[in-house]
């Protein structure tokens, strides 16, 4: 996404993300694996996960008139993905879960719908934001400093080692 591109040096970038566990999880009443991501930005202001929309007002629409799959749904899944992918020691045997806790902190993962198209209804509830595609950076620049540099780029290279 063009908009992504004014992010400094600071912030990483990963297009078209591909991740994968180990094995399966339960994720509201259904079993998941892996997600397809169309950006993760990490930097500075955290771990973010956007899923970009250009859909049309009626599609919008049906789509919620429907309750069918809606954007939320689909971020919301690749969210939760990503953080047991980043928390993964959390979840594991009991020495990990010590490690976890005292070795290293949780990496919260932040859920972005971006739209490029016509808007999608904001539910609060859901806990992302939706922003328009081409204030992206700059929402994501406006956060507090919650990562060093090198967390950024740890977290980045971790990621990064999933993209098929």
């Amino acid at each position: 996404m063009k908009n992504l591109e004014n992010l400094s040096e600071s912030y990483f970038l990963l297009n078209d993300l591909f991740l994968e566990l180990d094995e399966y999880i339960t994720f509201q009443g259904s079993k998941l694996k892996s997600a397809q991501i169309d950006h993760l930005v990490v930097g500075p202001t955290g771990v973010y996960v956007i899923e970009v929309k250009n859909w049309s007002y009626e599609y919008i629409q049906k789509v919620f008139r429907e309750n069918s799959y809606t954007p939320y749904d689909q971020i919301q899944r690749s969210s939760y993905l990503t953080y047991r992918y980043l928390n993964n020691l959390k979840y594991g045997n009991m020495l990990q879960k010590i490690y976890f806790r005292f070795a290293k902190g949780e990496i919260k993962v932040r859920s972005i719908i971006a739209v490029t198209g016509a808007d999608i209804p904001y539910i609060k509830e859901k806990h992302t934001a939706v922003v328009r595609s081409n204030e992206l950076s700059d929402y994501i620049k406006t956060g507090y400093q919650i990562l060093s540099p090198d967390e950024a780029r740890e977290i980045a290279e971790k990621l990064s080692y999933r993209v098929l």
